[in-house]
């Protein structure tokens, strides 16, 4: 698996706020034209800041370096793993017990927008980018969307274990540093960052605990699938942030209660590149889960239905294996077109096509997935882990036709 990040300005401590501007990053006069084959340089602008002013907790403030303005990346191979022995502090069920602390400090009113699992506040598996490094700085990152009365945005944590001492208190880089008894140190910033034109408003809260943990919260009023939209509000205090970001549960040396289970897994819509249609919600999910505990599966129960990762128009979840029985896999999208019935094709003898009654199109093949499509646009999409018996179609049809099986 190819990696791409995108890591602090050059300069920084690695502050998500961490980023400045100058004037002179935006003067056309100072360099040609981009190419059509180069992407024009963004235009960068963060609240303006008094470099003379001092800072609630620091004895000193150092200046910013000038020419910190460029983002830089990195890219390694490397898989996400919950149980990487380079991170020993972090596991699956540690995962679910940081995911389930931080949505508890949630102040009250705040819901976390419905979503897949990766942006459902649940913290993701480690990528280990450096294997050469003696002292790994992999970090476990959770985000999500959140409403909070009227307010709407953005969250997103990060959980590390550094050596890195806590750095400088750098002028217009955080508006206080705050020093906990327990020799963690905080430092909280409320601002703003413009990039061509487009306003995001930013707080921050990052702390650096004496046993090596690094934590940092970042809210702000982005919205939407793309991010791209701004609601103008930011539903979390920096106070609120604060309090996430020194929770015990979070920190490196916290072992997760025994019996916590790993976080859950994701799942699909069960078409290639996703689907598109209306985004399902909250409600359609439990009415649906009420639905699928009526059909026999032979002892089993399908788990919670849960957004797909690659699709917010479709439910998805999974009926575990058991006594011989492949696990199941069940997707549900609303806003699907009727597919029409294939020319015959000698090379896909395998799949069949047919149209019931009520003009639901029934769809197979190699025994291992069925997908229906009714006429008010719901498709489901029914397969197994392995090739089943052919005996197994007519189970994977059923489960696919069940009443009331539709959004």
């Amino acid at each position: 698996m190819i990696i791409g990040a995108v890591l602090p300005w050059p300069g920084s401590d690695g502050g998500p706020s961490a980023a400045r501007s100058t004037p002179a990053a935006s003067d056309s006069t100072l360099k040609p034209p981009p190419s059509r084959s180069t992407p024009a340089t963004p235009k960068v602008i963060d609240e303006p800041f008094d470099p003379t002013a001092a800072i609630p907790g620091c004895a000193t403030v150092v200046q910013p370096r000038p020419g910190d303005v460029t983002l830089t990346s990195r890219f390694s191979s490397g898989t996400p793993s919950y149980d990487n022995p380079r991170f020993p502090w972090f596991s699956g069920p540690k995962a679910t017990a940081m995911s389930n602390a931080v949505i508890t400090l949630l102040p009250p009113g705040t819901t976390v927008d419905f979503a897949s699992p990766d942006r459902s506040l649940v913290f993701q598996p480690i990528t280990d980018y450096d294997e050469s490094a003696p002292d790994p700085q992999g970090s476990t990152i959770a985000s999500a969307h959140l409403t909070r009365g009227v307010e709407r945005g953005s969250i997103f944590l990060t959980a590390q274990k550094t050596t890195t001492a806590v750095g400088p208190c750098i002028a217009g880089e955080l508006d206080a540093r705050r020093a906990l008894p327990d020799g963690t140190t905080v430092d909280v910033h409320d601002t703003w960052r413009e990039v061509d034109g487009v306003r995001t408003l930013l707080r921050t809260a990052d702390a650096t605990a004496p046993d090596g943990s690094r934590i940092t919260a970042t809210a702000d009023d982005t919205i939407g699938a793309t991010q791209q939209e701004h609601s103008g509000t930011v539903p979390l205090t920096v106070d609120d942030l604060a309090r996430m970001v020194t929770d015990p549960t979070l920190r490196v040396s916290t072992p997760a209660p025994p019996g916590t289970p790993p976080p859950p897994g994701g799942c699909g819509s069960g078409s290639f590149g996703g689907a598109d249609g209306p985004a399902v919600t909250r409600e359609q999910a439990t009415r649906l889960d009420a639905v699928l505990a009526t059909i026999d599966l032979t002892g089993r129960r399908a788990l919670p239905l849960q957004v797909a990762d690659d699709s917010a128009a479709s439910l998805c979840t999974t009926v575990p294996g058991g006594n011989g029985a492949p696990a199941l896999h069940i997707s549900i999208t609303g806003g699907q077109p009727l597919p029409p019935q294939p020319r015959p094709d000698p090379a896909s003898s395998g799949a069949r096509w047919r149209q019931l009654p009520d003009g639901t199109v029934v769809q197979d093949q190699n025994y291992d997935t069925v997908i229906a499509t009714r006429p008010s646009g719901t498709r489901v999409v029914v397969s197994t882990d392995s090739a089943a018996p052919p005996t197994s179609r007519s189970v994977l049809e059923t489960i696919a036709l069940t009443p009331g099986l539709g959004l």
